[in-house]
């Protein structure tokens, strides 16, 4: 029975239910912005507080694909039980909850698995101390597998199998092809609850029965789909034809033409109702009608030139049907199917042997990676395909399971999930909340086909299975943004192209408080036009340039006219700042010239480069470095190496050693180089003396010491790392070698050791294809406009987003393989003559490419719904295009229905090709399109501009000309000398820092203590000498005492202090502040839990529970004057105020190690007299409140002291 909801609550019906409906499974679709974390929260919080039937926390399974998300779950459930135990002291079980929060299961299900496998390691044939391999620990090892078993297939009984497999799949040089297939059908079987099942059913689609026909293929019904939609495009082509035939002044004699056109591919749908063999005799006979002749003077010449286009543009698309799927006889396609079993039966048999043997060497070495984790959860929790005894220990336990991203789960996690549930979709406890529109990870094998599969048969009223209820009231985003997603949506998704419905329940309604403001959606065409002197260049790095180059422009013109957004918090107009822009893109292939022109624009931007790390110039000197000192026997490394510049050698003087030994290899030039001669270089010879002897010093330290190390030395020893720094760049530079430095000490982590290992990684990554992005030298946290990926911006929000590179096609490189992967059909292939070697479309690839290229349409439908739902207040959409008016035309759509036709959407080639013709019916659209086609009248607003880029270049031109304009050569020596020779006649006050922090008073005042000259000495020289200590970055990650104090006080911060915690408790609360990420794994494990046990033992943490009022980690700022009248801020942070009847107290924590505790008191009054007398004149003035005791707690020695 759902509650009566209170008139005062600001839940809307829908989320209101979500919350409270219980008794049957439940899926929650929660469109973007409709606040599903905090329906999902406040369900877990109502569970545990309901009154009548109250359930643990620790009876709740909540799982989410984030650490990030399940840490925030987990904080914000322990904010909302401190706040009910405040508001009802007496209650025990809300005491209960709070004591149990941190052993709430609300994690990600890897973790949850990771539990499963821990607790029942013993029914499992993998080591109890197990651990997690990393990325590059597991890819290391499956390298080294692969290799094995490909080498022993090639030199086995079958081998003959083999070879023609890597015939078909590889070039002449490389097995990389077959390598990667074979790795990438391994990955598609492991989200399969078994794998090894999958696998094997591989090679059935292929095993055709003799006598059977095409169409009682399974796979047929998909490709009859593609088919159709080709057809009907031709259809509608055809008939738009006939209406400019038909139109005044047209050439009618095409009437005829078109209608036999019409007849004729309606004769070629029917037989395709009919049969596969239908379609292939009537492509045989085949042929079109002549189309009448017409005078140039018996209609306008435009009209009829038209009309042509549109018959030919028809007749194309019938005719490369044709081409592509019945040149071949049915029998030959089927024949060809029976010749490639055996190929796929090699192939499946060597993934088989792969997945065993790499399974063998993780037990090997106790390692298991993530989707190990899974398996053997599932292992455990299932018996012969049903729940075992400890899955029902689980149901059992768990009064409910939840799951946030539903839309992003794989069969395995759907069926360890079903698993652990109760119950069927009538009766569980299943709680499930997503949104399928935003389901964009296809390319990771989630599955939304699940969450489809459960959206059309949950009900609203749950009468036939689960309870559907649907969330649209969008919280984030202004109308404006909404009506324009909604008028495109509702035109391009659907079921068949989309894979569901933007019906209704779906459009966003706007429910977000802004201010009234007429802000429409805005389209920037960007427009090459076509030189007739030249010929047209379609450069793709030009397109990227002239986007960027507007984009940059239009954020100048947002921050120049000061630009208003509205701050929710402050419920007030604010001004535009770069932190609340985005620029969005599908990928990063066009950061490089956004990055170049928003500094050329002076636009600070921030960006996660993906790739180039490898091709930036340092990078690649000191790979080559690597590389010389693993084999100094390697020319072109050592070549780039001795023309770096820490060595510095000229091409003549290269040309020189060379020279002197033209046939050996060129370390054995060097050498015979330094040994002298007539003609020798000194210079040179003595720079390479020096480098040999450097070299060997590498050497011998890559044999005994770490990769890391050897890195910072070569740093050390040739200072690049400061020449870089001078270069220009310098500090992205610079962050990149130190990105390099991290990378080798990550390697260093796994199991795999040695210079040699780590250059060939890194060789074998670049060969599949990988890199690294550029490392971050500008933080996300600053002031700066973000560009990133649509898929990096999932889950986040901007008041102003940029979408750049509509135009640009759709990635169909997977379409050009020979090979395809789908979750249902498994592996399609081409077919390949074995003679010849030539490839031809088997009839399995031919139906799995019209299956992916339906599901690559609907993935990229739900990539542009969030990068548009990203918006909160403004939308820009940019595309560079071409023959303008030739698109315009393109987009003239003759359906009256809102939906746009199939064809239309299933064969666009990109977000214009959807966006375009939706835009073209619309109001705001028909006066710039110059169309004539049907209006779709609707409220939303658009603002469509055509932007040539002649005026981009010339308005470039005009900021770059202002950007380095300079003053004329003037003589500026006396200037500068009078500017040099002048002094501040109150430089003493400059001196004197304006702002201090206690901490600093308190450094001085030691400092003042050091009466002896020699100790004063002593503390500069310590001082003097960690100005040369190594950088951070090639240091250990060693928490300094500094580090550790802040980490207690951390703990402190956040540690409830009502009641006693045991030494359990503070371990999981210290794990549960590490997963929130404010403490780091490391300062977690910093933190003696027994000392903070010992506290809870203390007169003080006595008084903290009985304390009328506590304020912890409290921050002021403070002017106050100094000896000399001048005034000074003082800033800091008190950790703790609690008030007892008589006054407050003022308590601050110590981890200070120390030496005799006969001396404490002395000693710390010593230290922290200052520090503590500044926090009490601050808090006093401040808080208007009176201090009657200040106390120090010191936790290495367990003492209070009174100061």
């Amino acid at each position: 029975m759902i509650p009566i909801k209170p008139a005062d609550a600001t839940w809307t019906d829908a989320q209101w239910q979500a919350i409270w409906a219980k008794g049957q499974d439940m899926l929650v679709s929660a469109a973007a912005g409709s606040g599903k974390t905090a329906v999902l929260i406040n369900r877990m919080i109502e569970k545990v507080l309901d009154e009548e039937n109250p359930i643990s926390v620790d009876e709740l399974l909540v799982v989410t694909f984030t650490n990030a998300s399940a840490a925030e779950m987990r904080h914000r459930m322990s904010s909302a039980l401190e706040q009910a135990v405040a508001e009802n002291p007496e209650s025990k079980h809300l005491r209960k909850q709070l004591r149990l929060i941190n052993k709430a299961q609300i994690s990600t299900l890897h973790s949850f698995c990771l539990q499963v496998v821990k607790q029942y390691t013993y029914l499992m044939e993998i080591d109890p101390g197990f651990r997690i391999a990393n990325e590059t620990e597991a890819a290391l090892l499956r390298d080294d597998v692969m290799e094995a078993v490909l080498e022993a297939a090639y030199e086995g009984e079958q081998a003959d199998e083999v070879y023609r497999l890597a015939d078909s799949f590889t070039s002449d040089r490389s097995d990389q092809a077959m390598e990667v297939l074979i790795s990438k059908l391994y990955d598609y079987s492991r989200v399969h609850p078994q794998p090894e099942q999958w696998l094997e059913q591989v090679p059935a689609l292929y095993d055709v029965p003799l006598g059977a026909s095409i169409d009682s293929l399974p796979f047929i019904g998909d490709l009859k789909m593609a088919i159709r939609h080709a057809f009907e495009e031709a259809m509608q082509v055809t008939q738009e034809g006939w209406h400019i035939a038909n139109a005044p002044d047209g050439p009618t004699l095409l009437t005829n033409t078109f209608e036999m056109d019409a007849a004729v591919i309606n004769t070629a749908i029917e037989a395709l109702d009919e049969s596969w063999e239908s379609v292939y005799s009537l492509a045989k006979t085949f042929s079109w009608a002549k189309a009448a002749s017409i005078r140039k003077d018996s209609c306008d010449p435009e009209l009829a030139e038209e009309a042509k286009g549109k018959r030919n543009q028809a007749k194309k698309i019938v005719n490369e049907v044709f081409e592509a799927y019945f040149v071949r006889t049915p029998k030959r396609l089927l024949d060809e199917m029976r010749e490639m079993a055996p190929l796929m039966k090699t192939l499946v048999r060597l993934t088989q042997t792969f997945a065993d043997q790499y399974k063998l060497l993780k037990i090997e070495r106790a390692l298991v990676d993530f989707s190990d984790l899974e398996h053997y959860a599932l292992e455990v929790l299932s018996e012969e395909g049903k729940p075992s005894a400890i899955a029902f220990e689980y149901r059992n336990l768990y009064k409910e399971v939840l799951v946030d991203e539903y839309q992003d789960t794989n069969m395995l996690q759907e069926t360890i999930l079903n698993l652990v549930k109760s119950g069927d979709e009538e009766t569980g406890n299943l709680f499930m909340v997503g949104d399928v529109k935003q389901s964009i990870y296809r390319f990771r094998l989630a599955e939304p086909m699940l969450f489809l599969g459960k959206y059309s048969r949950f009900t609203k009223d749950a009468s036939k299975s689960g309870l559907r209820i649907d969330l649209n009231a969008n919280f984030r985003s202004r109308k404006e943004v909404l009506d324009g997603t909604n008028y495109i949506f509702a035109q391009i998704m659907g079921e068949r192209v989309g894979e569901i419905d933007y019906d209704e329940a779906a459009a966003l309604k706007a429910l977000a408080p802004y201010p009234e403001q007429d802000v429409p959606i805005e389209l920037a065409l960007i427009h090459e036009p076509e030189s007739e002197e030249e010929p047209p260049v379609d450069d793709d790095l030009e397109k990227s340039q002239w986007e960027a180059r507007y984009i940059a422009g239009k954020i100048r013109e947002l921050m120049e006219k000061e630009t208003f957004v509205y701050d929710p918090w402050k419920q007030a107009q604010r001004k535009l700042e770069y932190s609340d822009i985005v620029v969005l893109m599908r990928s990063m292939t066009w950061s490089g010239d956004f990055v170049d022109e928003f500094k050329k624009a002076g636009i600070p931007l921030y960006a996660e480069l993906t790739g180039g790390y490898f091709d930036a110039l340092e990078v690649m000197i000191m790979m080559n470095t690597l590389r010389v000192i693993d084999n100094p026997y390697q020319d072109i490394p050592l070549v780039s190496v001795l023309r770096a510049p820490f060595i510095g050698l000229a091409e003549n003087e290269l040309a020189e050693i060379r020279l002197a030994a033209p046939q050996a290899s060129f370390y054995e030039a060097v050498k015979t180089f330094i040994r002298g001669g007539s003609g020798i270089d000194p210079a040179a010879a003595e720079k390479l003396r020096r480098f040999v002897v450097q070299l060997e010093d590498w050497r011998n330290l890559a044999r005994r010491g770490s990769l890391a190390e050897l890195i910072w030395q070569v740093y050390l020893d040739t200072s690049y790392y400061e020449m870089v720094g001078a270069m220009s760049n310098g500090k992205q530079r610079q962050a990149n070698l130190r990105a390099l430095h991290d990378r080798a000490l990550e390697y260093e982590k796994t199991s795999f050791r040695g210079l040699f290992r780590f250059l060939r990684f890194i060789d074998r990554m670049r060969e599949r294809g990988d890199d690294l992005g550029t490392a971050k030298s500008l933080s996300e946290k600053e002031n700066v406009v973000r560009l990133m990926t649509v898929h990096k911006s999932k889950g986040l929000e901007f008041p102003v987003v940029f979408f750049a590179g509509i135009g640009r096609s759709f990635n169909e490189m997977d379409f050009r393989k020979s090979y395809l992967l789908d979750q249902d059909y498994g592996l399609a292939v081409k077919a390949v003559n074995p003679d010849t070697r030539i490839e031809y479309t088997s009839l399995p690839f031919l139906a799995v490419k019209q299956v992916k290229e339906l599901q690559m349409k609907a993935e990229e439908m739900r990539v542009l719904y969030v990068a548009m739902t990203r918006a909160k207040e403004r939308l820009f959409l940019t595309a560079s295009v071409k023959d303008i008016d030739k698109l315009f035309e393109k987009w003239k759509v003759a359906s009256t229905e809102v939906r746009l036709p199939e064809f239309v959407r299933s064969r666009a080639k990109g977000y214009l090709d959807w966006i375009g013709p939706a835009l073209s019916r619309h109001p705001d659209a028909k006066e710039i399109f110059n169309l004539n086609g049907n209006i779709l009248p609707h409220h939303s607003r658009f603002l469509i501009s055509v932007i040539e880029t002649r005026d981009l270049d010339s308005s470039a031109a005009v900021l770059e000309e202002l950007l380095q304009s300079k003053e004329g050569d003037r003589d500026f020596t006396e200037e500068v000398a009078k500017r040099f020779d002048f002094r501040y006649p109150h430089q003493h006050t400059v001196e004197k820092r304006s702002k201090q922090s206690v901490s600093e008073m308190k450094r001085l005042q030691m400092l003042q203590r050091l009466d002896e000259p020699e100790s004063f000495m002593q503390t500069a020289t310590s001082e003097r000498r960690t100005i040369f200590n190594r950088p951070d970055f090639m240091q250990e990650k060693r928490l300094s005492a500094a580090d550790v104090g802040t980490a207690v006080h951390a703990v402190m911060q956040h540690l409830p202090l009502d009641r006693k915690l045991s030494r359990v408790e503070i371990k999981e609360f210290t794990e549960t502040l590490v997963g929130m990420e404010i403490l780091s794994p490391d300062e977690g494990n910093a933190v003696k839990v027994n000392e903070i046990e010992r506290f809870y033992e203390s007169d003080i943490a006595q008084r903290l529970k009985n304390a009328a009022n506590i304020k912890r980690e409290v921050p002021f700022t403070y002017a106050r004057e100094d000896t000399e009248g001048d005034h000074q801020i003082i800033q800091g942070i008190v950790d703790c105020l609690f008030e007892e009847p008589d006054g407050w107290v003022l308590l601050d924590y110590k981890t200070d190690r120390i030496s005799q505790l006969s001396d404490v008191q002395s000693e710390m009054a010593a230290r922290y007299t200052v520090q503590l007398s500044v926090y009490q004149e601050a808090v006093e003035a401040i808080l208007g409140i009176t201090i009657k005791e200040r106390l120090l707690y010191l936790f290495a020695a367990g003492h209070e002291v009174k100061i």
